[in-house]
């Protein structure tokens, strides 16, 4: 996925991760794997790939060391602005397009599969969580 503007591609599990941090709703890439349904794995390789954007950080949790707190440094909440920006002004442009009716429809299915995912009643399959080989 490429946003203009950001001068960087970004995946999928990126994109979680980015937006779980820069909306505060996970701190710690376990939660992250919990919430978007994505293997701890995936997730591990988009910290680390943002981490090297410089655009998160990591540190110890004082509670319990074995936990990374991971938080957006100042330029990846610049991306996070950005791209949810660009977002919204998708979201509006659809509703400007598609009648509301089947907007919404898509919208409640599209939460419907959202809460599946994150009570576990619904896994991606094994196929489709993997990036195509390059």
């Amino acid at each position: 996925m490429r946003f203009s503007g950001v001068g960087e591609e970004i995946s999928w599990a990126e994109w979680q991760v980015l937006w779980s941090l820069g909306e505060q709703i996970h701190r710690t890439a376990k939660a992250i794997s919990g919430h978007s349904g994505l293997t701890k794995t995936k997730i591990s390789r988009a910290v680390k790939a943002l981490e090297d954007r410089r655009w998160l950080e990591r540190c110890r949790d004082h509670d319990d060391r074995r936990f990374e707190l991971l938080a957006l440094t100042a330029p990846g909440r610049e991306s996070y602005a950005l791209l949810k920006r660009r977002a919204t002004d998708y979201q509006r442009w659809l509703e400007g397009v598609i009648d509301m009716p089947y907007l919404t429809a898509i919208d409640d299915g599209l939460s419907g599969v959202e809460v599946m995912i994150a009570s576990g009643q619904l896994m991606v399959p094994p196929l489709l969580i993997e990036e195509p080989a390059a």
